[in-house]
């Protein structure tokens, strides 16, 4: 258990440094966009939609190319949702972590060592209570609220003690991206390719 904590801080580092370096996320449908990401100088990917067998193979291309992935473990097959599931990920696929709105499975990821991002979906008030809820009760490595145009007004009603903050969802233009990319959102998160160029002058 010990083991698992130091690797999942260590990733955290990894993840705060080189969303730092390039605060976009590219989000993969498959392994095609995943070849695309290294021109762009991608640091962290996430892994939309798909299976194992391709999840498998994203996270070798992945590491050849120095960058994190991420699992949306609710909607790939083949991945058991629960702590076996986690621990298979972790020992035997070798990401680096799983996106999920589900609070046990942040819970049984961090435990398996990988870190555990919570996407809430900020519809409305009361959705932005639930979501502050379950953040409070699962402790996830960062957030990612979707979608990411509702930020500029859900901004200040968030807590000083938020975690790290991931914008995603609905972002389509360079201009749209640049309204939402600031304090104390960490970086968007969008399978645009065009915008995975994006630098942060």
């Amino acid at each position: 258990m010990i083991k698992q904590e130091r690797r999942r801080r260590e990733r955290l580092q990894n993840l705060k440094a080189g969303l730092t370096q390039k605060p976009i996320i590219a989000g993969l449908k498959g392994i095609n966009d995943a070849r695309l990401t290294s021109g762009a100088g991608v640091k962290v990917c996430f892994y939309l939609t798909g299976d194992i067998f391709e999840l498998r193979d994203l996270a070798r291309l992945c590491k050849e190319q120095g960058q994190m992935l991420f699992a949306h473990v609710d909607l790939i097959s083949g991945i058991a949702k629960d702590a076996i599931g986690m621990e298979v990920l972790a020992s035997e696929v070798g990401i680096d972590g799983v996106l999920t709105t589900k609070g046990y499975l942040v819970t049984a990821a961090q435990k398996a060592g990988l870190l555990g991002i919570q996407r809430l979906f900020m519809l409305d008030s009361e959705a932005l209570r639930t979501g502050l809820r379950m953040i409070h009760s699962s402790q996830p490595d960062a957030v990612e609220i979707l979608p990411a145009l509702v930020l500029p007004s859900v901004r200040e009603r968030l807590p000083e003690t938020f975690p790290p903050m991931i914008a995603g969802g609905l972002v389509e233009t360079k201009t749209e991206l640049e309204q939402i990319i600031k304090p104390p959102v960490l970086a968007v998160s969008t399978s645009r390719v065009e915008l995975w160029n994006y630098e942060r002058v």
